[in-house]
């Protein structure tokens, strides 16, 4: 009879020893497969999704889907410039920690700045929803004006300045030396 209930024994460990091992690979693997952010579908969109500015005096009037249930649907955001001073750059950004972004730098190029909003009017600001995080909130995130105030957030100004210096430092290196040709 012991040997039989060394047999049950045994059964019964290695089966929960078993359990156990499996239990523990299928939960790492959980661990380690973070949820990857998605994009949205455009055609399968009914609703805009929401969205705020982080900027004062830059007010979301409304927004809008454009081309609603196509592949080519978008969100237009109207916003308006409350300040006495040109917005020079703007920065939408729709997620936290992968995020993406719809920027306008109307200061690219160094010899011809451009202005994104000027003071008290309102623009429209189209952007593909299969460029946006889905079920995140787009913020108005930073900008930049005239006068050479900054405001917003820290990460979308700095993603700005890179960006423009990268643009610039490209555009240099393009253009002829010394007035010949390349």
């Amino acid at each position: 009879m012991t040997t039989k209930w060394n047999r049950a024994l045994l059964a019964v460990v290695v089966t929960a020893a078993f359990t156990s091992i499996i239990g523990a690979v299928v939960y790492s693997r959980g661990i380690r497969q973070k949820p990857q952010q998605r994009f949205y579908q455009p055609a399968a969109v009914t609703e805009a999704p929401p969205v705020m500015s982080r900027v004062k005096d830059l007010q979301i009037n409304s927004v809008r889907l454009l081309n609603q249930g196509t592949p080519q649907a978008a969100v237009a955001i109207d916003v308006t410039n409350n300040r006495d001073s040109a917005v020079m750059s703007i920065d939408f950004v729709s997620g936290q920690k992968e995020y993406s972004a719809l920027g306008i730098d109307g200061l690219l190029e160094e010899d011809n700045p451009r202005v994104v909003i000027r003071p008290h009017t309102l623009e429209t600001f189209t952007w593909s929803l299969g460029e946006i995080m889905e079920g995140q909130t787009i913020f108005l995130a930073s900008a930049i004006f005239a006068d050479g105030k900054e405001e917003g957030d820290k990460r979308s100004l700095n993603g700005i300045k890179v960006h423009r210096r990268q643009f610039q430092q490209r555009q240099r290196e393009g253009k002829p030396k010394n007035g010949g040709e390349q």
